[in-house]
């Protein structure tokens, strides 16, 4: 039985992992962004000795089914590249197993009992609404793993969308490759080295903001559908929650991007899809790109 549930609780934490690291960076954010001055989610990448241009696209990796939306432009650029790259490479065979093992605590230890008792008893009352188990079961998940199980009931829906799926769709049936930009040993250890105490704030931080954090999803898909990634950023740059993660979550990460991106491109006209909300500001991976020599130009879509 204990196996049992064990299994299910990676199974929780695979599904919600992607989630947190677009959504939850995105909550995380406390620096406002340069602006960017316009508003799309699909970027054409030229220049730069490219003999053929690439694209990067900005996500949001869960979203209402009545929401999703994939417009025409969209579907041109991937059948005009040959390699699809996301954040992480989904396809690896190893994926699940890399997962389960990397969001567990080592050695399975259990961190309940470095939760203060008042604290300890409101993440078990939220883990038992929401997950039917406590932290005596749910302890053995590092602190980020909880968060995200947190932070995924913000959404309003049970059956999510992800456009990584559309897009490992897309690779599988054209039999091309699909490749990422990180390992899931280093996403799913990005807070290892962060103290305890700030680790386990977050999640309780999580679960006291939990309505707020709800209103604050739903303004981020509207924002989302826009295509604005300035304002998509600037709605969640006051968010108090996670602000000290904003650069080990967001923009440490981009800065690292940038030169398997030039990589990439140069070998290969790629697709890159990665979380909408490191696209803009001053150290976005558009302005990133546009530093390196590369132009970096907006795919404006007419109304579809």
């Amino acid at each position: 039985m204990k196996k049992l549930r064990i299994v299910a609780m990676r199974k929780v934490l695979i599904n919600t992992l992607l989630f947190a690291m677009s959504f939850g960076a995105g909550m995380f954010l406390a620096k406002a962004a340069k602006a960017q001055d316009t508003k799309s989610l699909l970027w054409k990448i030229e220049g730069n000795e490219l003999a053929k241009p690439s694209y990067l696209y900005g996500t949001i990796h869960a979203i209402c089914p009545e929401d999703f939306f994939l417009k025409e432009s969209v579907k041109e650029a991937l059948k005009n590249t040959d390699q699809i790259v996301l954040e992480l490479d989904m396809d690896d065979p190893q994926f699940m197993m890399k997962m389960q093992q990397n969001m567990m605590n080592p050695g399975m230890s259990n961190i309940s009992d470095q939760f203060s008792e008042e604290d300890r008893k409101l993440v078990n009352d939220f883990l038992i609404a929401n997950f039917g188990a406590n932290l005596d079961q749910l302890g053995i998940v590092k602190p980020f793993g909880l968060a995200a199980m947190v932070i995924q009931k913000t959404i309003s829906c049970d059956k999510p969308e992800s456009y990584e799926q559309v897009f490992i769709k897309n690779a599988a049936e054209r039999e091309i490759e699909l490749i990422g930009l990180e390992t899931i040993e280093f996403q799913a250890t990005l807070f290892d080295d962060e103290p305890m105490e700030d680790q386990i704030k977050m999640v309780v931080d999580g679960v006291k903001e939990f309505e707020d954090g709800k209103d604050e999803f739903k303004q981020l898909v509207e924002v989302y559908k826009t295509e604005d990634i300035v304002e998509l950023q600037q709605l969640l740059a006051d968010s108090p929650q996670f602000a000290s993660f904003a650069d080990l979550l967001v923009f440490d990460r981009n800065k690292n991007w940038i030169p398997k991106i030039t990589q990439i491109t140069r070998e290969t006209p790629s697709f890159i899809a990665v979380g909408a909300l490191h696209l803009a500001g001053e150290n976005g991976v558009i302005n990133l790109l546009k530093k390196e020599g590369y132009k970096v130009t907006a795919i404006i879509n007419q109304s579809e």
